[in-house]
């Protein structure tokens, strides 16, 4: 079982094995933050511990993958927003591909079709609500950002029974 250590809100994991066993078995990679020793003054290369993401978190207890002191303490997914980037995290794990947050590209996730150390992510992910609207110039701005950065953007809108996946490509001329 993979150690899960709270701190605040963040979930961290600090030993090398466990996630050396996330990355490789379980295709859930967090986010290297500890500054290294030999190197303090430098943030471009980062060590343990390795940070969560909220839904990593979830996952791994769900799944019982890992373990944390304080469970207790953990309440993610609370809102209905958490609720659905959850499903559609879990959805996407189970496919076996590899997430990591996507705030930088304009969405939930980034997609990866192997180890993000080796491949570049395809897809830009969000979550949304099947009844939440959305305008045109939406639409026309997402396909346009993915576009920009050499990705299709993806949305997914979980149901009970199936996930509803639309893809968005800008086709300029």
């Amino acid at each position: 079982m993979v150690k899960i250590k709270l701190c605040g809100d963040k979930p961290l994991i600090f030993n090398t094995q466990d996630v050396k066993e996330l990355r490789c078995q379980h295709h859930i990679v967090g986010s290297l933050i500890g500054t290294l020793s030999i190197l303090p003054l430098q943030n471009s290369f980062l060590g343990l511990p390795l940070q969560l993401l909220p839904e990593e978190c979830t996952l791994l207890l769900k799944k019982k993958i890992g373990i944390m002191d304080d469970i207790q303490s953990w309440t993610y997914p609370n809102t209905n927003i958490e609720k659905l980037r959850y499903q559609v995290f879990e959805y996407l794990w189970s496919q076996k591909l590899y997430i990591t947050t996507g705030l930088k590209f304009g969405g939930d996730y980034l997609v990866y079709l192997g180890d993000p150390m080796r491949f570049h992510s395809h897809y830009i992910i969000t979550a949304k609500d099947r009844n939440e609207s959305m305008t045109g110039l939406d639409i026309v701005n997402m396909g346009r950002l993915a576009t920009n950065v050499k990705k299709t953007f993806v949305l997914i809108s979980p149901n009970d029974d199936e996930n509803h996946i639309f893809s968005i490509e800008w086709a300029g001329f």
